[in-house]
């Protein structure tokens, strides 16, 4: 039994030596074995072993040999992070619509395609495979597939409720994942897209971030030390549900099922109901239409109280504001930086999204990534 733990020891040892190494050469590329060694504190022999690994694997590349900088002592092979050498998919189920990704292992997207939402087990597989077959892309290339779903999804991949796709407890992970040879993901939509921005987007790599999704309704989701913030339910960053004593006076309450305080305040569907649609009251904003101020003065309001208390709560370094409504709403995002800013004395970088529809579909894959690189790093010859 003791040996038998000793070699469990080791192996997780040599994941993560393994997982160390791989992301060095990702942010410090071209880099040599010697630089690896010293930089991670690793013995050459144990440096050598994981790179020759990862060489097979095609995940890394030798560049050729470099002198140091001295002119002395014999040349470096330099090393490089090959992102061509698997793919991952990312498939974002929306309400109404579905955009299927294919990207490198460093999220250049090579394969796009945007149909009406399925929600069909069967109907999502043979997008997968038509997709794949378009773009050319045998299987055993893919390192594994991410999904979001509208809907409150449980740690194992199932899709405790997703009310838009009539889901219901129903185990999408479980049966991709017995369908397909590679491993697939699913998350919440929204949390997948706060990922998404973090990855390649307005994020910037920020390890305490606050991502609302504002749309048809109003979604969050919170990064906290680099690590989504599920709650106890699934259902951390709700912001939909945030009201104020003056709601409660007023006997506005949340109710399961229902359209959230906020979201009857600020969601687009709740700016449709006023003026036609949010598009057009900020292109009248933008305009100098004093007719639509009113309106627009109450949203930067409640909005910026939503936010400024979520600041204090939970002190991100940045929020960012993603979701359809976002795309329209530069002309009011200095205002709402300078309300929150007087709402609260706590620091936050506010700022507009800037992956559009893509970042669910890229969170997906995100997630999924790293996933798998939390078990291991494996990609099929």
């Amino acid at each position: 039994m003791e040996k038998n733990g000793n070699l469990g020891h080791l192996e997780l040892i040599r994941k993560i030596n393994r997982t160390l190494i791989l992301n060095m050469v990702k942010e410090k590329q071209p880099i040599s074995r010697a630089q690896i060694s010293k930089a991670l504190n690793l013995s050459k022999t144990t440096v050598s072993a994981i790179v020759d690994e990862l060489i097979k694997k095609k995940l890394l590349v030798e560049y050729g040999d470099c002198m140091s900088p001295s002119g002395v002592g014999r040349p470096s092979t330099m090393l490089g992070f090959n992102p061509k050498s698997a793919y991952c998919i990312g498939m974002d189920i929306g309400g109404t619509k579905l955009l299927f990704l294919i990207t490198d292992l460093v999220g250049n997207i090579v394969y796009e395609k945007k149909l009406p939402t399925k929600n069909q087990f069967e109907e999502l597989v043979q997008i997968v495979e038509e997709s794949l077959e378009a773009a050319g892309i045998k299987r055993e290339m893919i390192f594994g597939m991410g999904i979001g779903v509208p809907g409150t999804v449980d740690s194992d991949g199932t899709v405790v409720r997703a009310k838009a796709l009539s889901w219901n407890q129903f185990p999408l992970q479980s049966l991709m994942n017995e369908y397909f040879s590679f491993p697939v993901y699913v998350g919440n939509d929204v949390n997948l897209a706060a990922l998404g921005e973090r990855w390649i987007g307005s994020g910037e790599q920020t390890d305490d971030m606050l991502f609302i999704a504002l749309g048809t309704g109003i979604g969050g989701a919170l990064v906290c030390g680099g690590q989504l913030v599920l709650g106890a339910q699934g259902r951390a960053g709700e912001l939909g549900y945030y009201l104020e004593s003056s709601d409660v006076e007023k006997g506005e309450i949340n109710k399961l099922g229902q359209q959230g305080i906020l979201e009857k305040k600020c969601s687009g569907s709740a700016l449709d109901q006023i003026v036609g649609s949010a598009e057009a009251l900020f292109a009248a904003y933008s305009r100098g239409d004093t007719s639509v101020i009113p309106v627009i003065d109450k949203f930067v309001r409640d909005f910026s109280v939503a936010i400024a208390n979520t600041i204090s709560l939970l002190n991100p370094e940045k929020v960012v504001i993603g979701g359809g409504v976002s795309d329209s709403m530069g002309s009011v995002i200095q205002r709402i930086r300078e309300e929150v800013g007087r709402l609260t004395p706590i620091q936050a970088d506010i700022c507009l999204a800037n992956l559009g529809g893509k970042a669910g579909a890229l969170g997906a894959i995100n997630f999924a990534s790293k996933k798998i690189e939390e078990q291991d790093i494996q990609v099929k010859k």
